[in-house]
């Protein structure tokens, strides 16, 4: 009876963390693995039926939170792919999904629309500046930023 007690209970904090966003089964586990040091009660077998549940209601989709990542980091964050895929890798999301999810996309016309939409806001930004130091500051926030030097020069020196 204890052991349900414990697992509705870390179910239902589990939902509320998947509530905010969604989240990758390393994140999720992560997570109850955070929790499994304060309570000695949550057991791995409970931690791994809370997982299973999770996945079985699909709550836990790496195919999906993989999209999904991709989406917003290329059109809010204007992050380059190379960028993403590092924090992909960072949420546990395997290589083959990740090429996957990205062989349905052209990334290298996601980081030039990317890199203009900051060179846009950086260009802005300098306006008081001479051109020549003001594309030079651009492209160098670029470079920090994790674009590639050609993606860099499309954008900013044609």
């Amino acid at each position: 009876m204890e052991n349900d007690v414990v697992f509705a209970r870390y179910y239902n904090l589990s939902l509320r963390y998947l509530s905010y966003r969604p989240r990758s089964d390393k994140e999720v586990l992560d997570y109850l693995r955070e929790k499994q040091k304060k309570t000695p009660n949550l057991t791995d077998e409970i931690v791994y039926k809370i997982r299973g549940k999770l996945q079985e209601y699909k709550f836990i989709n790496d195919s999906e939170f993989t999209k999904f990542w991709v989406e917003q980091r290329t059109k809010f964050k204007n992050k380059p792919i190379r960028v993403i895929k590092y924090e992909l890798k960072q949420k546990g999301i395997d290589h083959e999904l990740i090429d996957e999810v990205l062989a349905n996309t052209d990334s290298k016309d996601l980081d030039v629309k990317s890199a203009r939409k900051l060179a846009s806001k950086k260009m802005d930004f300098y306006r008081n500046l001479d051109p020549k130091k003001r594309r030079e500051k651009v492209i160098n926030h670029l470079l920090r930023k994790g674009f590639n030097f050609d993606v860099v020069k499309n954008v900013v020196i044609d």
